[in-house]
C-alpha cells in the first residue's frame, strides 16, 4: 500500500492548481490515480496530513503544505461523492434481500379481499430509503445523526469504542465536578421520565394515582417506609419501576457507562451516556448555586416550592441501597415544563455514544476495574449475574 500511495505525493501540479476550481484536472487525476485515491479514501484527514509531511519536503505550517493538503482532502471528498452517486443509481442487492413483506405493504390495514400490488418502483423506493437509513448510521455519520436526534451540538458529542476514550472524555469535562450523567442502552430513546413516556397528558393526575397506591401497599413489605418523605417514597417507587416524574442520574460516570452497556447482547443500536452540567442547569432554573438541591432537608424542599412549575436536579441522600451504591440523583421534571426542560438539557448537555459492536469489550474493561453489576444492583441476583459474566465471557467458561 505504501508504495502505491506514494505516487499521489509526487504530483507537482497539486502544489500549483486548486482542484476545487479546476474540474478537468480533478477528473484527470481521479481517472489516472484511481488506485491511489482508493487507498487515500481509507485514511483519516490527520493520517493524510502526517503522510504528506513524511513523504514530501514540504514544511508543515507553510502555505504550500496547506495548499497541497487541501487538494488531497478535496480529492478524497470528490471520490466519496462519485461513489455515492454510483450507488444511488443501482438497487442495493444486500438491502433488497433484507426486505420483508411488511416493508412493502401495510399488513395491519390489509383486509384479505383485494390483490396485493407491489411494483418495481415501490421496491426501489423502499430499498433506497433503507439504504439511506444505513448510511445515516455508518461510523462517519453517527455523531451527525445522533446530534440531529438529541439536539446537542456535534462538538459536544463523542463516539467511542473503548474505555480509555470514555475516560478521556470525562476528564475533559469543564468543570468535571459540576456534571451528572445518565446511561441508556439505545441512543435514539428520548430523554424523558417514565411518567411522561407512558402518558401524553394529565401527568399530575396519573402521578397521584400511582403514588397513592404505592404508599398504601408498600407498607406491607417495608415497615421502615413509614418515616420517609413523599420525595423519598417517590424515589423508592422509581427504582422499582413506578412511573414518576423523576429521571435517574448519577454522579459516578463509570456507573452511567455500566448502565448504558449492561445489556451488552443488545446490538440493534448504539448506547449513549448523557452528561449534564447540573450546577449551571439549577442556577438557570431555580436560581440556586447548587449542583443538586437537597431534598432530604425539609426546609430546602419548602424553599423551592415556588419553583414547582420548573425542572431541576435534586438529591435524596441514601434513602435506599440502590441510590447509595449508584451515587444516584434525579432530575425532577415538572409536569408543566416538558418542553423547557428539553431545551435546557440541550443547552447544558454533552453525550458519549458507545459503539454497539464494542459493548462487551468495554464491559470487560469495567469488570477489570472492579465495576460490576453488583455495584449498581446490590442483591444476590446481580452477584450471580456478575459471576456468570466473569466466568462465561471473560474466562471463556461458556465455550467449553
Amino acid at each position: 500500500m505504501q508504495k502505491t500511495i506514494d505516487n499521489i505525493f509526487e504530483l507537482d501540479n497539486l502544489k500549483e492548481i486548486k482542484l476545487s476550481e479546476n474540474d478537468e484536472e480533478l477528473k484527470r487525476i481521479m481517472q489516472e490515480y484511481l488506485t491511489e485515491i482508493q487507498f487515500l479514501s481509507d485514511m483519516e484527514d490527520k493520517q493524510i496530513e502526517d503522510a504528506l509531511a513524511s513523504n514530501t519536503e514540504l514544511k508543515e505550517d507553510t502555505p504550500e503544505f496547506q495548499f497541497y493538503l487541501e487538494n488531497l482532502i478535496y480529492i478524497k471528498q470528490s471520490y466519496f461523492i462519485e461513489v455515492k452517486e454510483e450507488e444511488t443509481n443501482k438497487i442495493d442487492i444486500e438491502t433488497l434481500q433484507e426486505l420483508r413483506l411488511e416493508d412493502l405493504i401495510d399488513i395491519a390495514a390489509y383486509d384479505g379481499n383485494t390483490d396485493i400490488e407491489i411494483n418495481l418502483q415501490r421496491i426501489s423506493d423502499v430499498v433506497n430509503d433503507k439504504r439511506e437509513e444505513k448510511e445515516r448510521w455508518k461510523d462517519y455519520n453517527v455523531i451527525s445523526t445522533v446530534s440531529s436526534l438529541i439536539e446537542i451540538e456535534e462538538s459536544n458529542i463523542e463516539y467511542i469504542s473503548n474505555l480509555s476514550d470514555y475516560i478521556a472524555f470525562v476528564s475533559e469535562l469543564d468543570p468535571a465536578e459540576n456534571f451528572v450523567s445518565r446511561g441508556q442502552k439505545n441512543c435514539t430513546y428520548e430523554l424523558l421520565p417514565s411518567l411522561h413516556r407512558k402518558h401524553g397528558k394529565d401527568y399530575e393526575i396519573h402521578a397521584d394515582k400511582y403514588e397513592n397506591a404505592f404508599k398504601q401497599k408498600i407498607i406491607y413489605y417495608d415497615r421502615e417506609i413509614k418515616g420517609k418523605s413523599n420525595e423519598e417514597l417517590r424515589a423508592e417507587g422509581q427504582h422499582f419501576g413506578l412511573p414518576t416524574d423523576y429521571l435517574d442520574f448519577t454522579e459516578a460516570h463509570l456507573i452511567s457507562l455500566l448502565f448504558a452497556i449492561e445489556e451488552y447482547e443488545y446490538t440493534d443500536q448504539h448506547s449513549i451516556v448523557y452528561f449534564i452540567d447540573s450546577l449551571a442547569y439549577n442556577i438557570d432554573t431555580v436560581s440556586l448555586r447548587e449542583k443538586l438541591v437537597d431534598y432530604s432537608d425539609p426546609t430546602v424542599v419548602e424553599s423551592v416550592r415556588r419553583y414547582s412549575s420548573r425542572s431541576y436536579f435534586i438529591k435524596l441522600g441514601n434513602s435506599n441501597e440502590r441510590i447509595h451504591f449508584q451515587k444516584g440523583c434525579f432530575l425532577k421534571v415538572s409536569t408543566q415544563d416538558k418542553e423547557e426542560f428539553k431545551s435546557k438539557l440541550t443547552k447544558y448537555g454533552k453525550a458519549v455514544i458507545i459503539n454497539k459492536n464494542f459493548k462487551k469489550d468495554i464491559l470487560k474493561e469495567l469488570f477489570n476495574l472492579g465495576i460490576t453489576f453488583e455495584n449498581i444492583y446490590p442483591d444476590k441476583d446481580n452477584v450471580v449475574k456478575s459471576i456468570k459474566f466473569q466466568y462465561e465471557e471473560m474466562q471463556g467458561g461458556g465455550n467449553q
